[in-house]
Parts: C-alpha cells; sequence; structure tokens
C-alpha cells in the first residue's frame, strides 16, 4: 500500500451517518475515502447472527424509523441505486402494557382522555400541560424546558409520574428532568422538528385533536441491515472503503488534510467525522472552547433483550411496538419498549426484543430484573422461549438532553461532524439522516 493516497474528502467512522455521508458526497463526483475501525460497516444499523443460535437473526438494538414520509431517508433515498432503498412496513401503533393487558397509546388530546392508564385527575392535569405547551411553542417558538418543570408544579400520582419518566425515556433516551418539552410534543406527534415559520406552527396545533398518529413510522422488511446494505451496494466507484481501519490522528496544514492509521497516511481537502464528537479533541486539535462544550453530550446506556419463541403467541399479534411503566422498579429503570420482529424469526417462530436504559455497571442484575418483568407482565412468554441474546450499547451517540449540541461545521475549516450527537432532531437513524443533510447544506 503507497504511504499517501489523495481523495477530495474522508469520512471518519462506517456508521449509518458515515455511510450515507460517502454516499451523498460520492454521487456528486467526490473521490471518498471511509475509514471504519471495527470488521463490519453499519455501527447500530446492523442485524447479525448471534453465535449460539444459528437460524435466528436480530437488529443492533430495537428500531422504529420515524418520518419516513418526509424526514431524511426519503429526502436521501434518490441517492440510492434502483431497487436498493429499502421496503418498509408501517410501524402503526404504540401500546401501553399493564397487568391487565395492552392500552393503545392516544395520538390526540381527546384520545389521551379516555385513557384508562391514568387516573381521572391527573389526566386533566396533563391534558391541560400538553395544550399550554403546544400553544406556547407554537406563538414562542423553541423554549429549552425540561418536562419535569412543567409536571412537578402538580402533586401528581407516583403512577403518573412514573408514565411521564417512562415516556422521557423513550423519547429522548434520559429521564424527564434532562429531556425538553420540545423533544416530548415532538416524539409524541403534537408538533414538528425542525425551524418553522409562526403560521405553520399555529396550524401545527390542530393536531392536538385531528393527528393521523404514527403512520409516518415504520420497519425495514428485510431488518435494519437492509438500509447499510442499500447504502453500501449504492457506492459508485469513486467511493473506497477500509474496515478494520482505525484512524490515530486528524492533523491539517495549508494544504489541507492528513489522516493516519497504522496502515497509511491519507490526504484530503476535507474530513467528515462520523465518530463520538466529545472524542474528536483526542484524535485533532480542536479550540480549547469546543472541546470543552462536546463534552457536556450526554450519553444512555440500553440494555436489549432478544427472545426467540418456539412459536408465535397471541400477546404480540400486532403491529407496533409497546411501553412498559406499570412495574416497580427501585432501581428507577422505568422505561421499557418491546417490539415484535417476525420478519426475523425462523419459519413459524417468534422474535421479540425488549429495551431498558441501564447502569453499565449494573448490567447482569439488569437483565435478570427486566427478564423477570417480561415474564410477570407476559406470563406466557417463559414457557415459549428457545433463544435468549442479550445486547448492550450506546443506542445513540448523544441523548436529547436540554444541553448543548455542535453544529455540523467546527470551528476547523473544512472539518465536518455528522451523527446522532450534531442534531437533535428525532432518534436513530432518522437523526442520523438529519446530520447528513445538514452537511450537504454546508458544504
Amino acid at each position: 500500500m503507497p504511504d499517501h493516497n489523495t481523495y477530495d474528502a474522508i469520512v471518519v467512522g462506517g456508521g449509518i451517518s458515515g455511510l450515507l455521508s460517502a454516499l451523498t458526497l460520492g454521487k456528486k463526483g467526490n473521490s471518498i475515502l471511509l475509514l471504519e475501525k471495527n470488521n463490519a460497516l453499519g455501527g447500530n444499523c446492523r442485524t447479525y447472527e448471534p453465535e449460539d443460535y444459528p437460524g435466528w437473526r436480530v437488529d443492533t438494538g430495537i428500531h422504529a424509523i420515524t418520518d419516513l414520509i418526509y424526514g431524511p431517508l426519503r429526502q436521501l433515498e434518490h441517492y440510492f441505486d434502483p431497487g436498493k432503498f429499502p421496503t418498509f412496513r408501517r410501524h402503526n401503533d404504540y401500546y401501553l402494557r399493564k397487568k391487565d393487558g395492552l392500552e393503545k397509546f392516544p395520538s390526540t388530546l381527546p384520545g389521551f382522555l379516555k385513557m384508562n392508564a391514568l387516573p381521572a385527575k391527573d389526566k386533566v392535569i396533563l391534558a391541560g400541560d400538553l395544550m399550554n405547551s403546544v400553544i406556547s411553542r407554537a406563538i414562542f417558538g423553541e423554549k429549552q424546558k425540561a418536562v419535569y418543570d412543567v409536571v412537578s408544579k402538580h402533586r401528581l400520582s407516583k403512577k403518573t409520574m412514573q408514565f411521564v419518566n417512562a415516556l422521557s425515556y423513550l423519547l429522548s433516551g434520559l429521564s424527564m428532568e434532562k429531556t425538553s418539552v420540545s423533544r416530548f410534543l415532538e416524539g409524541c406527534g403534537f408538533s414538528s422538528s425542525g425551524k418553522r415559520g409562526m403560521i405553520r406552527r399555529i396550524a401545527e396545533t390542530m393536531k392536538l385533536f385531528n393527528n393521523s398518529g404514527y403512520r409516518s413510522q415504520g420497519y425495514p422488511l428485510g431488518g435494519i441491515q437492509s438500509i447499510t446494505d442499500g447504502v453500501i451496494a449504492s457506492f459508485p466507484k469513486n467511493v473506497e472503503y477500509h474496515k478494520s481501519e482505525e484512524v490515530q490522528k486528524i492533523e491539517k496544514d495549508e494544504s489541507g488534510f492528513c489522516v493516519s492509521t497504522p496502515e497509511a497516511d491519507y490526504l484530503s481537502d476535507k474530513v467528515i467525522y462520523s465518530g463520538e464528537v466529545k472524542k474528536l479533541p483526542g484524535i485533532t486539535e480542536m479550540p480549547v472552547e469546543w472541546s470543552q462544550q462536546v463534552k457536556q453530550l450526554e450519553q444512555a446506556t440500553a440494555m436489549t433483550i432478544w427472545l426467540g419463541l418456539k412459536e408465535p403467541i397471541p400477546e404480540f399479534n400486532y403491529n407496533g411496538s409497546e411501553v412498559f411503566y406499570d412495574v416497580c422498579d427501585i432501581d428507577k429503570e422505568l422505561f421499557y419498549w418491546l417490539m415484535p420482529v417476525p420478519e426475523l424469526a425462523p419459519r413459524n417462530k417468534g422474535l421479540v426484543g425488549v429495551s431498558t436504559i441501564v447502569d453499565p455497571k449494573k448490567c447482569h442484575d439488569s437483565e435478570e430484573k427486566l427478564l423477570n418483568t417480561i415474564y410477570s407482565l407476559v406470563p406466557a412468554i417463559e414457557k415459549n422461549i428457545e433463544m435468549i441474546h442479550t445486547q448492550v450499547m450506546a443506542p445513540e451517540k448523544a441523548a436529547v438532553s436540554l444541553n448543548y449540541f455542535p453544529s455540523i461545521k467546527t470551528p476547523v475549516d473544512g472539518l465536518y461532524v455528522v451523527g446522532t450527537d450534531t442534531d437533535m432532531r428525532s432518534m436513530g437513524i432518522t437523526r442520523a439522516g438529519y446530520s447528513v443533510l445538514e452537511l450537504l447544506k454546508s458544504l
């Protein structure tokens, strides 16, 4: 391998934001090199076969892809080669799992008032908060306020506070003390993300009464890997990628950037960094203030347990996902998200994934507790299990909190950052897609 190779741009990191960056810039005619430290591309956008359970397949975490009608993946679809963009099935509804079964999560204010899961008094109070927050956001725009700051003004029941906290974890990865009201409203479908004029924001308040629900969410029929495979299969010849090659240093001089790995040095005019932003100062010189700001980015650790079932069971005979919250949990791990994924199961079998936010130091205890929670709420599942596979990971490079988020364009000319720690809209693959759209605007 030669000592020096020159490219128009080098993409550091082969997660979905890095892959989409390489695809879009490559389709614009740039010569691209993508460098990934691991032996597989895709990051958390992967589907694989657990070593101990041949024949079973699982995603890396649970995924319900949001904003599929007008969001970033649709805006980036034309960069995929014909036939390579995934086919999605509609996610449909969210449910609350209670001890006596499922209750559909409402998508309108009147529907919320009819919920059986919460005390009547609390529903009225929360409905008032919801209406005030939506109207205030429409008139005054974005306000950085925590969900807890809104609901803590009232004397709500413990059950209701657990409910709000569970939704906060689901929508941001963090508790209601750190989840913004804006993110809460967006995730529940009562407002849209991004900058919008006042007239459009006011018009959106009608979603409180006439909301189409979660029709813009879906799941790729081939598993989450189909998104990664579609991107890679669409790379033009001017996009080159190396796996198992970790970037150790990025240096800039008057002629451009030198990106160094143990194998070689590579030169380029631009660098797109898609790793964790807070780790960037460790491989290149960044302004002190910027380096200190990105240290504020918070991560959450998620545990996902995949349960392979000997046969499908009626309890999961729906298209969507569910949240547990009405459980006794002294460690405050109040968020449990379960999603059936029959596409990945062997024929005539069933597969469900269930996730919660955990303390990384207590993973063993969390696994046992999560399994016991599932068994207590869905007793039929315990005797029907054929496969158990556990994953522990950071689902996002940064959780959506009230803290600082960096912009795509860094203080270093020609150096850009993308990924789920550079954009606060939505979650996961959708948020990564938004960051790539912002990258294309910045270049």
